[in-house]
């Protein structure tokens, strides 16, 4: 498989109308390939709260025909075990494309709204040059 294009990582950060905070980052280790080898790190503050970490986060991304993040959706475990996750979404503002030591990002501006909390935000991609 070729290394150009592969996504390297992926960061959300989302400031919630009330304060509080989420980040989630994705990272794909030297020389793996595809989504589901991504090692994730998810944490969630709320205004006045001690951070939560999530033993699983999913993060499921719906691309336009410009290769540019339009949809996002989220599915954050604080236990493996419980049958509910945390489930939030993101839609698309605007995105700009940033080219840097040896990644192509897209840093894309999303309204974000996590089981009814209301938010703003970004979402990165960051892709493997050629």
């Amino acid at each position: 498989m070729s290394e150009e294009g592969k996504v390297l990582r992926r960061s959300i950060g989302i400031v919630f109308d009330d304060g509080g905070l989420l980040a989630i980052t994705t990272e794909l280790p030297d020389g793996e390939y595809g989504l589901d080898r991504e090692e994730v790190a998810a944490v969630l503050c709320g205004p006045d709260a001690a951070p939560l970490a999530f033993e699983e986060a999913l993060v499921s991304t719906e691309y336009g025909e410009d290769g540019v993040q339009r949809r996002v959706s989220l599915e954050l475990w604080a236990d493996v075990e419980d049958p509910r996750p945390l489930r939030g979404a993101g839609t698309l503002i605007s995105s700009v494309p940033i080219r840097r030591r040896g990644c192509d990002a897209e840093i894309a501006f999303f309204r974000w709204s996590v089981e009814g909390r209301r938010g703003l935000g970004h979402y990165e991609v960051a892709r493997a040059l050629g």
